[in-house]
């Protein structure tokens, strides 16, 4: 978890670099809930560092999974108590094989839920990342909106004008009229966009529906580098719980291997081989998938820089029309229409580029915690 969060700090936001070096001691704190319940003020200041931490105090499932790595500890330390009453017996002794294969049992579930905890902190962190960068497109999205109605208001205006002293038809009119309609019922699209996504943000850190945090910290593109794919691929797999309870479930069946009676009843020396053999097969099965899925997002990440390039041409054109609109309507050569209009394309061009920054800054995580980007989809 901790080594997640430091790599977070790449998604460059607002004047600086995110730094998300959060204890997980301090994010259980009773005075992170409190505060994430008051009523007042309706537009407390949030930034993403404080949104993960509300996120990760109040997420149920983070309750859950630490209070099974209670319960499994208990049950471990409760099998290894049980060996010191279990009497020296040579090997192949039904009640020494059953204690031991309880007791390897327990320590794997142990050890697993210690790693689920950590899976399931990553996935409430990422989710969180996706919620806040979802509020800051929407926000963007808004003002392209607003952008368009203006536009179309000022369209209208001219078109009205125009047919009031017989320059243009009564389509035409009615056409300008529709451009209106359409581009109210799109900024009410949007801002009910907006609403939706601080919803869902507030949900999950415990604000209020109707409360609209100010979000504090903004997204600034900044390409992923890496040196060596395959290196980063490898790391992944070293730290994917999925991989390593796959890995030390074949572990366990080799244990298990030597031993006939660890259930109770007699266990063929071939069944007891086969299953190794399935563990191993589930195991090589699991790291491929995350392979594949990891080197998935990479050239995910990848497209989105593509993309965003040509967004950024998009705007400094755009930037350049509207400056250029602005010089002619300064000397009478231009309308207040046109530079509205121009104002308008700025405004998508901004949108896009912005939109593509925070998917971009998303899938940079996810590229590097895959588990906890499928399961996040997954609860979604």
């Amino acid at each position: 978890m901790k080594r997640w969060l430091k790599s977070l700090r790449k998604v460059r936001v607002g004047k600086g670099i995110l730094g998300l070096g959060l204890a997980f001691a301090l994010l259980v704190a009773q005075g992170g809930w409190q505060a994430a319940q008051a009523k007042e003020p309706a537009t407390p200041e949030l930034s993403l560092n404080r949104a993960i931490e509300l996120a990760l105090t109040q997420s149920e499932s983070v309750k859950k999974a630490t209070k099974e790595v209670d319960r499994t500890e208990e049950w471990r330390n409760y099998r290894s108590d049980q060996l010191d009453y279990t009497p020296t017996e040579p090997p192949g002794n039904a009640l020494v094989e059953v204690a031991w294969a309880q007791l390897l049992s327990a320590d794997l579930s142990w050890r697993m839920s210690k790693k689920s905890l950590t899976a399931e902190q990553d996935k409430v962190a990422l989710d969180t990342c996706k919620k806040y960068f979802d509020v800051l497109a929407a926000q963007e999205k808004l003002k392209s909106a607003e952008a368009s109605l203006s536009n179309a208001r000022k369209q209208l205006q001219v078109a009205r004008a125009l047919y009031n002293v017989g320059m243009a038809t009564q389509a035409a009119l009615t056409a300008a009229e529709a451009q209106y309609q359409a581009a109210q019922a799109t900024l009410n699209a949007a801002q009910n966009d907006l609403d939706k996504g601080y919803v869902l943000l507030n949900q999950l850190v415990g604000l209020w529906p109707e409360d609209r945090p100010v979000l504090t910290d903004k997204v600034d593109f900044k390409a992923l580098q890496i040196t060596n794919l395959d290196y980063e691929v490898e790391k992944v797999l070293e730290s994917c719980p999925t991989v390593w309870l796959a890995q030390e479930t074949v572990t366990m069946k080799k244990y298990l291997e030597d031993m006939t009676l660890y259930t109770g009843e007699y266990r063929p020396y071939q069944a007891r081989k086969i299953e190794v053999e399935q563990a191993e097969l589930d195991a090589l099965t699991t790291k491929e998938m995350f392979e594949r899925i990891t080197r998935s997002l990479y050239y995910g990440v990848k497209n989105l820089e593509e993309s965003y390039a040509g967004a950024e041409q998009g705007v400094r054109a755009a930037q350049e029309n509207l400056k250029v609109v602005k010089a002619k309507y300064e000397v009478g050569l231009a309308t207040s229409a046109e530079v509205a209009a121009a104002e308008k394309s700025l405004a998508e061009a901004q949108y896009t580029a912005y939109n593509l920054a925070c998917q971009h800054a998303y899938m940079k995580l996810a590229f590097e915690k895959p588990w906890a980007y499928l399961s996040s989809l997954s609860s979604n």
